[in-house]
């Protein structure tokens, strides 16, 4: 799967890319304090579950002080309320 790069905090380029994971994480988040910010997702996630996984990562890298408990919750609830209003994930069509 492509790369995918974007900026968080205004000037932080981060990097996020679907992969196959080991073990029982469904994702990573390496702060940026990393010399290459980044969030691994594993490639395998579908529908909600992926949604969730992608927002959970998401909230690592932008407040990661936050608890392990609070980014779980705060995940589950702004996927749920994104999947609620329709947002869904669509195969890329010809370029």
């Amino acid at each position: 799967m492509a790369d995918h790069h974007f900026t968080l905090n205004g000037d932080e380029r981060w990097l996020i890319r679907f992969c196959n994971l080991k073990g029982q994480a469904y994702g990573y988040t390496f702060s940026q304090k990393s010399k290459r910010p980044r969030i691994l997702i594993h490639a395998g996630l579908r529908g909600r579950h992926k949604l969730t996984i992608i927002v959970h990562e998401l909230l690592h890298a932008l407040y990661p002080t936050a608890s392990e408990e609070h980014t779980e919750q705060a995940g589950k609830d702004i996927a749920k309320v994104l999947y609620s209003l329709g947002y869904r994930e669509v195969a890329d069509g010809p370029n």
